[in-house]
């Protein structure tokens, strides 16, 4: 059965769309190929609670206090609520919290995740083991010369300073929004301690980037953990998913339409994986570095940032064949190659 979209467009520039009476969702811009995020509006007793944010550009910012001021007759905001550290969704989240002098609601590792990036991670020179990850998988010069020519990591720049306190979300806490109920249901893969909002009674689910209705989120090791294995949370979080939430929840995603069919998209996602995972065990009949199968396994012309992103998507498969001993990898001359066992 494919997914139903109630809605056949998104909201314009600067309006929002009431998804119940007491939700409405808006779009702000993104300076990359998908182009928006969908954030949300709550209404939270006389006020209203946001759900993401954008990131840290004017036209964002103008957009949101315009929307303040003419789409919520009159009420306040009343908190911020962040589903995970990535900076489209956090990126104002210190803008609006000063400016309205609300505070912020975020998962513990989400939010000290934040922290960290936007203020500690400028160093003089690049960490050795940057230096080792990027050689050992091969990455692209292309690659390494735009994402880590600079001083800066460029985090700091698409968020806004991060409030200095916070409201921790813990994993199954009740959250009471004006009349409603929300169930945080937290997960890991694409983020360390990623939020969904589960509301039973309105069956509404706000589902951040843990579900998207066409594309998948990215799921990668990064030189921040090289040996990490996140596919294999990745897994895990869409059973919890499909444990804790109705199939017939209207799902409120972070990109693209809300849509019906939970169950099934969970299940297309895992597949997506599974082909890829077996993709990748065909391509390592002979021994390869990541860089060459991230080239074979997506086809198509990667601009540097989509490059650093695929490569490390690849290497999460690859750790997963690994440790389901299917594939083996071997140290030469100071860069990974991955066979078939």
């Amino acid at each position: 059965m494919a997914l139903v979209y109630p809605y056949d467009t998104p909201p314009s520039k600067g309006s929002v769309v009431d998804i119940t009476p007491e939700i409405k969702w808006l779009r702000q811009p993104l300076p990359m190929s998908l182009g928006h995020i969908n954030c949300y509006l709550i209404k939270d007793g006389d006020g209203w609670c946001i759900v993401d944010t954008g990131m840290n550009l004017d036209e964002a910012k103008t957009q949101w206090m315009d929307i303040i001021e003419t789409e919520l007759n009159g009420g306040k905001i009343t908190r911020v609520i962040v589903t995970h550290q990535h900076p489209d969704h956090v990126g104002l989240a210190g803008f609006l919290c000063d400016e309205l002098n609300v505070p912020l609601w975020m998962s513990e590792i989400e939010y000290f995740y934040t922290r960290t990036f936007a203020g500690g991670m400028a160093r003089e020179e690049r960490y050795w083991e940057t230096d080792q990850y990027l050689t050992r998988t091969c990455m692209a010069e292309a690659t390494k010369e735009t994402m880590f020519s600079g001083k800066t990591n460029g985090f700091s720049e698409m968020v806004t300073e991060v409030p200095a306190s916070y409201h921790r979300i813990a994993d199954q806490q009740v959250i009471t929004i004006g009349d409603h109920q929300w169930v945080a249901i937290t997960t890991r893969g694409h983020s360390p301690e990623h939020v969904c909002l589960y509301c039973k009674e309105l069956d509404i689910l706000i589902s951040g980037d843990q579900v998207l209705p066409i594309i998948t989120s990215n799921v990668s090791v990064s030189p921040i953990q090289p040996e990490s294995s996140p596919l294999v949370d990745w897994f895990l979080a869409h059973d919890k998913l499909k444990q804790q939430v109705s199939d017939s929840v209207l799902v409120l995603p972070s990109h693209q339409l809300p849509f019906k069919g939970l169950h099934e998209r969970l299940d297309e996602v895992i597949e997506h994986h599974e082909e890829r995972l077996d993709s990748l065990h065909k391509l390592c009949e002979k021994p390869q570095d990541a860089q060459a199968l991230t080239i074979q396994l997506f086809e198509r012309e990667l601009d540097p940032f989509q490059n650093f992103m695929a490569v490390g998507e690849c290497i999460s498969h690859l750790h997963y064949l690994m440790d389901k001993g299917k594939i083996k990898r071997n140290l030469n001359n100071d860069r990974y190659l991955y066979q078939k066992v």
